[in-house]
This record gives structure tokens, C-alpha cells and sequence, in this order.
């Protein structure tokens, strides 16, 4: 299962919590798109320092079009694009060139298309809201940290048409064709953000325990940015499967290979375990009225309820893609695997997770 918080609304310290403050969430589901994002070619719509505002696609090809642009600006920016688009390869894997080395998982097409997988999960999860805070009928603006393929934020922007929504990422992977109200910036949400006081309504920040090693300075950052009654929401994976019949074998490749994975990420600097840590550190940032909510994620189709089914058949789905995308860069660098190790080991850990006699559930 997956478990899953949710996270608190800002006030001024003379401003007093208002009684019952999530009675106003909106339950109601967004009506889903299922149509596939336009394909289209890369564009570049601005640029700022340190981050690079643009639109792209994931599955462009033309070269950047600096016609609008002196020689000089056209220089500068095509410095900008080719640091930002020299992919590195590595065991057949893709990584982002920008900050290379900063985010450990690959940023390819199999990985993309796992991230969107992730978001109908968390769809499924939540009832389809894409938030669970109380924001204005018309917020100002929105910020998604760690936006990936943009998913959330494209949805959003849908859902607000008058409302701008900034998502951020270390990878130009976005499809160019979005809401005219949604940006992409391609930036380090861990340098200092350039936001002035005041500016958003809602921050949302998603899966980021690979991407955020200094989480206080990150919350600092996003209390000083966020207006008063403003709303920041950080979800998570426990990453504490337990047995729902208390039926574990021996020797579990699924513990092993979560340990493994820890130890990989403590010698990075990340805690794959951070979200029980959440609402204290959010309350050591100065927020209040921190509201957690969890939810109960299977790992497979095992439950007999519907709901819980389909969550875990999207779950295991969603984790076989990205197995081998996830183990291989954190084994073979920081355990000093072949790739060959990788490979033999994920045979017995996929092996486990089919077994349908093992019914596993984490939080989200």
C-alpha cells in the first residue's frame, strides 16, 4: 500500500485558523482526459537565470528556432537548450543533462510514461481531486514542484484556466501543446528560488524523496513564496509494506530490495522514508493547521474491493515499468553492481511481487 499526506495551510501568526478548514475541500472528481497530449515540436518561450523558461516536447525533433533573437541572444540560448538536452546514456538508460547526476532515476520515455502511470494512480486514490487543500475557487497562481512530465499541472491549468501554473523540473520533457496558463521552468527547485513573497496559492510537491535532500530550507523556501492561507500538499510512499495476512516468505526480495535502495539513497543524501517526518517538519517550518491524510495503497490486484483492486493493479503495474529503471543507476553506483547483478537480482524481486499469494499494503 502506499501512504499518503497531505499538507497544511499557511497563516500570519495574527491570523487565527478558521474551525472546520477542510470542510470546504471540493470532493467532487475533475472529469478525466483521457485523450493523448499533441505532439508537437520544441519551442522556446523565455528565458531566465538561473532556470530556463520553455516549453517541450518529449517527442520533438526539430532543432530550436532562435529567429526572434540577435546572434548573440541566439548564441546564448542555444548553450542554454544543448545543456539541457545532452542527455546522458547510461546502461541503456536516458538522464537529464541539466545538473547532471542531481536526480539518480532516468528521464526516458519508459520512465515518462511510468510517471503518468503514477499520476492516474494517485487519481485513483484521491477520488480524482487533484488537490485535497482549500484553495480559492480562482486561485492566483500555482506552483508543482518536480512537475516531470507536467501531467498535474497540465490538469490544473485545465481546471483553473484563469489561474498560472509553474511547474518545475530538472528535465525539458514537457509536451510543448499546454493550457496558455501553465509554464514550464527548467531549474533546481533546491537553489535559491527567485519567487518573490507572497506569490502562490498552492505549492504541490509529489514523489520528490530522490530530488529534495534538505527539506527545511526547501519548506523555508516555500513559506516565504506562499500568501497568507496559502496551501502547501506533499505526498509520499511510506515504503513500509507490511503483510495484510501477515504472510511474508523468508528472506523477502521485496525488504531486500527496499533496504538496498535506502542504504543507495542515505549515501545520496535523500530519505526514502521522509514522509512520516512531514508534519513535524512542516510545523518546524512555521505552518499551522497541518492536516494529514492517509491512504491505504495495495501492492497487486490481491483486495476484493474495487477501489483497492484497481489501486494495486496500477501500483504493481507502475512498479515493474520502473524497476529496473530505479535499481540500476542506484545499485551499480553506489552498491557497485554489474548491471548484469541488477538485472538477475530484479528477476527474483519481480518473481516475488507476481506471487498472488502475498498480499502487501503501504500508505501513501
Amino acid at each position: 500500500m502506499e501512504e499518503m499526506e497531505h499538507v497544511p495551510a499557511r497563516k500570519d501568526d495574527d491570523q487565527q485558523p478558521k474551525d472546520g478548514d477542510l470542510s470546504g475541500r471540493d470532493h467532487k472528481s475533475p472529469t478525466p482526459d483521457h485523450s493523448a497530449p499533441a505532439l508537437a515540436e520544441i519551442a522556446v518561450d523565455d528565458v531566465s537565470i538561473p532556470g530556463l523558461l520553455l516549453t517541450r516536447s518529449r517527442f520533438g525533433g526539430k532543432d530550436w528556432d532562435y529567429s526572434d533573437y540577435n546572434s548573440d541572444a541566439s548564441s546564448f540560448l542555444s548553450h542554454l537548450s544543448s545543456s539541457v538536452t545532452a542527455y546522458q546514456w547510461e546502461n541503456g538508460r536516458r538522464y537529464h543533462a541539466y545538473q547532471e547526476g542531481r536526480y539518480p532515476l532516468p528521464n526516458d520515455e519508459t520512465e515518462l510514461d511510468r510517471e503518468d502511470m503514477k499520476h492516474h494512480e494517485m487519481m485513483l486514490i484521491t477520488d480524482f481531486r487533484l488537490h485535497l487543500s482549500p484553495i480559492p475557487e480562482t486561485p492566483d497562481k500555482v506552483l508543482d514542484l518536480g512537475t516531470g512530465t507536467g501531467i498535474w499541472a497540465i490538469q490544473m491549468a485545465e481546471k483553473y484556466p484563469n489561474t498560472e501554473v509553474i511547474g518545475i523540473d530538472l528535465s525539458p520533457v514537457q509536451p510543448e501543446w499546454v493550457p496558455p496558463n501553465l509554464v514550464f521552468e527548467i531549474d533546481d527547485l533546491e537553489a535559491p528560488w527567485l519567487y518573490t513573497p507572497e506569490t502562490f496559492d498552492l505549492i504541490h510537491c509529489r514523489f520528490m524523496f530522490l530530488v529534495i535532500r534538505d527539506y527545511p530550507t526547501m519548506l523555508s523556501q516555500a513559506f516565504r513564496t506562499l500568501k497568507s492561507g496559502g496551501h502547501i500538499e506533499l505526498g509520499e510512499l511510506d515504503f513500509h509494506p507490511v503483510s495484510y495476512d501477515h504472510h511474508f516468505p523468508p528472506n523477502s526480495q521485496v525488504h531486500l530490495w527496499i533496504d538496498l535502495l535506502s542504504a543507495a539513497s542515505v549515501r545520496l543524501g535523500f530519505n526514502m522514508f521522509i514522509a512520516r517526518k512531514f508534519k513535524t517538519l512542516l510545523l518546524e517550518a512555521g505552518f499551522v493547521d497541518v492536516t494529514e491524510e492517509i491512504f491505504e495503497v495495495p501492492w497487486g490486484g490481491w483486495p476484493k474491493d474495487h477501489r483497492l483492486k484497481t489501486i494495486g493493479v496500477w501500483h504493481l503495474e507502475q512498479l515493474f515499468m520502473g524497476l529496473q529503471g530505479i535499481a540500476m543507476g542506484l545499485f551499480t553506483r553506489m552498491h557497485g553492481w554489474t548491471s548484469e547483478e541488477v538485472e538477475v537480482f530484479l528477476v527474483g524481486l519481480r518473481r516475488e511481487l507476481r506471487d498472488k499469494s502475498i498480499h502487501m499494503i503501504d500508505h501513501v
